[in-house]
């Protein structure tokens, strides 16, 4: 496993925000930003809309791979999971209306970038919807490619193919 992350950052108005690991007693607080979420089932029917939905949903997902919390003002207001499974390891990230357009994501997506690169996973994958045009740019801040054959699907495709060390 990586090292712990946690990164002090500001975002474009100066104010603070901590990107870090999730951790159990996290799990109030980002029940309560799903809860708040806006748009919901927006990806994938993701986030759930019901609270009892959301939980089971936390439930299966927690437990695997890699998960980050954005932390600002003292609450969790995002939450980026990595994934691995069948050779690449999936990418997904929610950020609390309340906090968007900020440069936050784009952040968050940069220390989750360098999770997977400690904990040795090279193939990134992820889907966002077309019309998430943000999201799009954030990812691709950060080396996220689009992958032609998915241009005219429901949702795009993403990777990020990080070389091995030996290949640097």
């Amino acid at each position: 496993m990586s090292p712990p992350v946690r990164a002090w950052l500001r975002d474009k108005t100066g104010t603070p925000f901590i990107v870090r690991d999730y951790q159990p007693v996290d799990r109030v607080g980002l029940e309560a930003m799903y809860e708040d979420f806006d748009p919901k089932r927006a990806a994938q029917g993701l986030p759930p809309e019901k609270v009892d939905a959301v939980r089971r949903w936390l439930d299966g997902v927690l437990p695997q791979g890699r998960h980050l919390v954005v932390e600002v003002a003292g609450r969790v207001l995002g939450h980026v999971m990595m994934v691995p499974m069948n050779g690449r390891t999936e990418v997904a990230s929610f950020l609390h209306q309340s906090i968007r357009g900020r440069g936050i994501g784009t952040a968050a997506h940069g220390v989750a970038l360098d999770v997977c690169r400690a904990a040795g996973w090279h193939h990134l994958w992820l889907s966002v919807r077309p019309m998430n045009r943000a999201a799009i740019r954030s990812y691709e801040k950060v080396g996220f490619r689009m992958l032609a054959g998915s241009l005219w699907e429901p949702e795009l495709e993403m990777e990020l193919l990080i070389p091995k060390a030996e290949q640097v």
